[in-house]
């Protein structure tokens, strides 16, 4: 039977209730402000910008591209969408906390391994097999 434990949920809530208490100090302007599940996770607010922010908290997982790779296309999209719109760009980030593999995102990210490992996929072809009893 699964494991139906919320402390990882509740601690990812955590992990993003800190990381915008932190974002509301770190402000420089008073006329800057923070919005929360706006955009993204934690969207900060300047005279000059927007950059949305997603939280991921998985300390029970080790990192793999797929695991931030729905989050990525998103921010994508979000990005395409806007700028289609003629709206201002908005910057996006993605912050997160993992059990182990981290090393397997090196940073800063080229075009080629951003192709290969968040914006290819395959569908999943599904067979079914018809018997008469």
């Amino acid at each position: 039977m699964a494991e139906r434990s919320a402390v990882d949920t509740i601690r990812g809530y955590f992990y993003q209730f800190d990381y915008s208490i932190l974002k509301v100090l770190q402000l420089s302007n008073h006329c800057d402000s923070i919005a929360l599940e706006c955009i993204e996770d934690v969207d900060i607010c300047t005279a000059t910008e927007v950059t949305a922010v997603q939280c991921k908290y998985y300390a029970g997982t080790d990192y793999n591209h797929s695991v931030i790779k729905p989050a990525i296309m998103f921010m994508l999209t979000h990005f395409k969408k806007i700028r289609d719109d003629g709206k201002p760009l908005i910057k996006y980030s993605l912050r997160g906390h993992y059990n182990s593999g981290q090393h397997k995102l090196v940073l800063p990210l080229d075009v080629t391994f951003l192709k290969q490992h968040f914006l290819t996929y395959s569908e999943k072809k599904w067979s079914v097999v018809i018997t008469k009893n």
